[in-house]
């Protein structure tokens, strides 16, 4: 079979099912741990059965490893940081590979870095925008002493090719010498905020995430018209979406919440956090986890993600962030 035809047919199925809004009665691996050697359990457990649902849908796309192959531009110097403009060769096999921008602090480092994504339809460019609806989160980043990489990946039918493109993204932070490799960490807003979700659920040498725009419980995305590929096939029975931040306990995890993002009513936000905040206390890190609600549509809002992400990872964004629009 194709991919394309396999992509054709995975993107139908998961339509149809959210058309008809198809919450299982029951989940296969639903959250019931009451101690923390039982959280510890259902979470290994959990982590293997998810990535055996990305590799059996990552097997149809490609079997072989290839070299990451970056290429890089001539840098820019933006007054607190150098910026690259860069290439890397991921799933895509056309050789063109994936553009992403690269900045790197001015100063002796290891430095923390930070992972920062678009959402659907995005690029790389707009989480530098002040002005878009990302408000420039990745500058804020930049200018508060992090190597910030940020790439502009396609639309993927497969949840699994973009969680693999990720992935090579954390190698590259991971193996550049200006990074120290325990401090890193993942930012997003919208299938940004997803993708944040699904890589730091599965890679653990991410220490923070800021899930910005996505935070739902799978009856909430289901309440709306919202795109597929938020779902690997299988998933839906597997676990209710939201429970899949607990794979990422007891690591620090923040959510923004806008009042009126009509791609994720705020009831079900709300609910998805009281469900992962009580996870998290069965792990020992209540506190480990936070939501920022504001009143405002599907954007990047800012005000305690910088300072929670500083926090974390030794940075200081929060000193130069945008002060957020009223």
């Amino acid at each position: 079979m194709s991919d394309l035809l396999l992509a054709t047919l995975v993107l139908a199925t998961l339509t149809a099912a959210t058309e008809a809004g198809q919450v299982p009665a029951r989940f296969e691996m639903p959250f019931t741990a009451k101690t923390k050697e039982e959280a510890a359990e259902w979470q290994r457990r959990a982590r293997a059965r998810l990535l055996e649902l990305v590799e059996r849908q990552a097997t149809r796309i490609s079997t072989d490893e290839v070299a990451l192959d970056v290429r890089s531009g001539e840098p820019k110097d933006m007054g607190d940081y150098t910026l690259y403009e860069q290439r890397f060769r991921g799933s895509n096999r056309t050789g063109a590979g994936y553009p992403f921008r690269l900045t790197l602090p001015k100063g002796k480092g290891p430095f923390p870095a930070m992972l920062c994504l678009h959402g659907h339809g995005g690029k790389a460019a707009e989480v530098f925008d002040p002005k878009s609806i990302y408000r420039g989160f990745a500058d804020a980043f930049a200018r508060g002493g992090y190597v910030v990489l940020a790439p502009s990946l396609p639309h993927h039918q497969y949840a699994a090719m973009a969680l693999w493109d990720l992935m090579r993204c954390v190698d590259i932070l991971a193996e550049r010498p200006e990074v120290d490799p325990k401090r890193i960490g993942v930012a997003g807003l919208s299938m940004g905020g997803e993708w944040a979700m699904w890589l730091a659920a599965c890679d653990e040498r991410l220490r923070v995430a800021v899930v910005s725009g996505w935070m739902c419980t799978t009856e909430g995305v289901f309440s709306v018209p919202n795109c597929p590929c938020w779902c690997l096939p299988g998933l839906v029975e597997l676990m209710d979406v939201c429970e899949v931040h607990l794979l990422i306990a007891p690591r620090p995890l923040l959510f923004e919440s806008a009042e009126l993002d009509n791609c994720f009513p705020i009831r079900y936000t709300r609910e998805g956090y009281r469900r992962v905040r009580e996870g998290y206390k069965v792990f020992g890190a209540e506190d480990a986890v936070q939501q920022d609600v504001w009143r405002a549509g599907h954007e990047w809002h800012g005000a305690a993600a910088y300072g929670f992400v500083d926090k974390a990872l030794g940075g200081h964004a929060a000193r130069n962030s945008p002060r957020p629009a009223p």
